[in-house]
């Protein structure tokens, strides 16, 4: 399992990433900060489905992914942080 923080200024994100999308959500990460636009595959939250997360890398600071044991999730706190 691994999660993608996304941080702008005054907001934070955390996304839990589709199952194998790893390389391609780094490839990605080249963009931060730029006026790309990404298109990046997630699990929702609410639904624990797969949806797509658009997002405007201009506005994102900075980004890392998280290799996370399924077993130590906090999931009560998920998506965006104030």
């Amino acid at each position: 399992m691994a999660y993608l923080m996304l941080y702008g200024v005054g907001w934070t994100q955390r996304w839990r990433m589709v199952e194998g999308s790893a390389t391609a959500v780094a490839r990605e990460l080249d963009s931060l900060g730029r006026e790309d636009i990404g298109h990046l595959r997630v699990i929702d939250p609410g639904t624990d489905a797969e949806t797509t997360l658009v997002v405007a890398w201009r506005h994102v600071v900075s980004a890392v992914i998280l290799d996370a044991d399924p077993d130590h999730v906090d999931h009560t706190a998920p998506g965006q942080y104030p």
